[in-house]
């Protein structure tokens, strides 16, 4: 309240705008994004220090000039030496005068005449304008009246607005075009139930590392806590206090001066670093109120480091060793990193095994090409592993379960584990890696590749390892009007074009498409399985569709997954998107119901009937067609390659053909009770 109160005179009564921060990092952001005249950090903070934040602010050449005063309650000559090493114009004990830096730091103007007043503009104009200005082309949602000022903004704007049927599907639209752009994306929606229905894509985007912009309207802050409709205040629903459990930022903008500010701090904090989601809510009287324009300049950009050292370290495991494996995932799909990575692995001939997730960021038809280690995995990269690996080298992924499929003891190589990854929480959660380097994938490349590329060597130094991608063969189905999975996987790639992007869904769908889909391009494969939630591939497939308009993309479901979020098709059509869609129909929740038959020897039935696939398409707008025999999806190529809008296919599947693995739910099975014979039964003490 004092600080509230103090930023309040120091705004009204000496024209000082005073912003605060409470960690190191949120400070480097606001710096970047405001330019101030003076900062005052303390030295002692957890996380990063003050004294590591003004170095950094100081090495930036955009916020080099800003004059920091570091502050300490035990200040020692040897902080006070290291303050100066950083840049710091001085330090200061604690408690800090803050009217004896002003006065050192800003000359107070003389009386003059009142300033003609700046001209003004309504807080969701300036909102889009400086989202068009950061390359925004789109905003998903559904509108709602708290939120309705900044769609009436957009109606001014060249930004192209979708209106999805639910906001899950907005916010799993948003997600798809973030990883197909690797750009922010952006969500608008409504106050109370608006926001809970986005909360579930929010966790996704935040599980996958996406960057995505939640915008959510708020009731005014003068009915905040007064019992109003859908208030999801800190008087009401916390929204943002739920919400900062599954984002990098969330906050309310508090008035409409912070609106610029506090969104520029969420656009800088959405894409840095891992990119992740952020979320910010809208007061009605925030979004619909005048403030006067500002002058902004000035962007913060971090950066990794690897040392040199390390690189030559892991240059000379790499080149020494016998049986050497990089692990990639999707960390390594932007920023140039895969076309780094085939250079990489070609110049050291190297065998490259993906994560599931990362399928596609290493060419499967290439020789040193393992296909996929984790869930629905390949032979060939199992058998890698298991044949003993010395030297491994993960890239952008966590090693997580899905990523690894259960977390095999070989990875945990016999000479080193060499674990990379932009955020370091995802080092050291699974395995005990020998080098923890904190980078990102292209870094990390291009520094290896400048240590690994020697011209002179040629090719004749190069080891001859086995590469080649290894798939089951499965039987074809015998069942009537049934298709087995694996044969339309093969038989849909081979109807659509070689550049298709393919969206998967959560379910058996998804082991039968990781494993026979053969993808060379980095981006033609899109498996949001962070979260795993069902139901996200067609609003994936719509956000993967603007992204690349030219391209087909074609999403792979089931019919649970369809029944979830069918009404995302309405919104195909309206937006006239080619999307192609295929319901892989096995008349039940298949997934579930072999997870119960592992772990308990039965499952109850959860069947998906009655569902008409094809009627609920047509109904909605779309063309559909109906595959029940091997060989159909081919006659319908033609179809499939030129109806100008989105075509649904139900291909009902024979359930009882599966793909072979390890049974990943067996792992959570309670341990049965040892069985009591009559030998042990005598030695156990009588009942008390």
């Amino acid at each position: 309240m004092q600080l509230r109160a103090i930023e309040r005179v120091l705004r009204e009564q000496h024209r000082v705008e005073l912003t605060l921060a409470d960690n190191a990092i949120d400070a480097m952001i606001a710096v970047g994004a405001l330019t101030p005249d003076l900062v005052i950090m303390d030295i002692l903070m957890p996380g990063l220090d003050g004294i590591e934040a003004c170095r950094r602010i100081k090495s930036n050449p955009a916020t080099r000039d800003t004059q920091i005063v570091l502050a300490s309650a035990m200040l020692t000559p040897e902080l006070q030496r290291a303050a100066r090493h950083a840049g710091a114009r001085r330090t200061v004990a604690k408690p800090v005068d803050l009217g004896e830096l002003l006065g050192e730091t800003l000359v107070a103007p003389a009386p003059l005449a009142e300033p003609e007043p700046a001209a003004t503009i309504r807080g969701a104009d300036l909102l889009v304008e400086m989202l068009a200005a950061a390359g925004v082309e789109v905003v998903f949602g559904l509108p709602g009246g708290a939120i309705s000022p900044v769609h009436d903004a957009l109606l001014d704007s060249k930004i192209r607005t979708v209106t999805t049927r639910h906001e899950s599907g907005a916010m799993f639209a948003a997600t798809g075009y973030a990883r197909a752009t690797g750009s922010i994306a952006v969500v608008a929606v409504t106050s109370g139930p608006g926001v809970l229905n986005a909360l579930t894509g929010l966790a996704s985007a935040w599980c996958d590392g996406l960057p995505v912009l939640l915008l959510v309207g708020e009731v005014p802050r003068g009915l905040q806590g007064k019992g109003v409709l859908q208030d999801g205040s800190a008087h009401g629903l916390r929204i943002v206090e739920m919400a900062r459990h599954i984002t990098k930022l969330a906050a309310e903008v508090p008035r409409p001066s912070a609106l610029p500010h506090v969104l520029r701090r969420a656009l800088t904090t959405a894409t840095s670093g891992r990119p992740g989601p952020v979320l910010l809510t809208l007061p009605f009287d925030v979004s619909a109120g005048l403030i006067a324009r500002p002058r902004e300049s000035g962007t913060l950009i971090t950066r990794n480091h690897v040392a040199p050292e390390v690189l030559d370290e892991v240059t000379a495991l790499l080149r020494d060793a016998q049986r050497p494996l990089l692990l990639v995932g999707s960390g390594v799909r932007g920023d140039g990193a895969p076309a780094l990575l085939r250079t990489l692995a070609e110049h050291l001939s190297c065998p490259v095994a993906t994560t599931s997730k990362g399928k596609g960021v290493f060419p499967e038809s290439h020789p040193l090409a393992l296909g996929v280690l984790g869930l629905a995995g390949h032979r060939s990269a199992k058998r890698y592993i298991e044949a003993g690996v010395d030297v491994v080298v993960a890239i952008g992924t966590s090693l997580g379960d899905i990523a690894t499929d259960g977390f095999p003891p070989q990875l945990q190589a016999a000479r080193a584990l060499i674990h990379v990854d932009v955020d370091a929480h995802q080092i050291g959660k699974s395995y005990a890696p020998s080098h923890a380097i904190i980078a990102s994938a292209a870094e990390l490349l291009t520094g290896l590749l400048a240590r690994g590329v020697d011209p002179r060597a040629g090719k004749a130094t190069l080891r001859a390892l086995a590469g080649g991608v290894e798939r089951q063969v499965l039987a074809p189905s015998t069942v009537a009007e049934r298709i087995a999975s694996h044969d339309a996987v093969i038989e849909l790639q081979d109807v659509l074009p070689s550049d298709t992007i393919y969206v998967i869904d959560c379910g058996e769908h998804f082991m039968f498409a990781t494993h026979y889909l053969e993808i060379d391009l980095p981006d033609a494969f899109v498996a949001m399985s962070g979260l795993g939630s069902m139901g996200q591939s067609l609003g994936a497939a719509i956000g993967s569709q603007l992204a690349f308009p030219g391209r087909t993309v074609a999403a792979i479901l089931g019919d649970g997954c369809f029944a979830m979020n069918a009404f995302e098709i309405a919104t195909a059509v309206a937006e006239r998107m080619p999307l192609r869609i295929f319901v892989f129909n096995d008349e039940r929740l298949g997934m579930v119901e072999n997870g119960h038959r592992t772990l308990f020897g039965r499952t109850p039935e959860f069947p998906t009937a009655p569902l008409d696939v094809c009627a609920v398409a047509r109904g909605l707008g779309a063309t559909a067609l109906c595959v029940d025999h091997a060989g159909e999806l081919a006659k319908a190529r033609d179809v499939l390659r030129n109806e100008p809008g989105p075509v649904v296919v139900e291909i009902r599947i024979d359930p009882d053909i599966k793909l072979p693995r390890r049974e990943r739910v067996s792992a959570m099975a309670m341990p049965t009770a040892p069985t009591v014979t009559a030998a042990t039964a005598s030695r156990r003490p009588p009942d008390p």
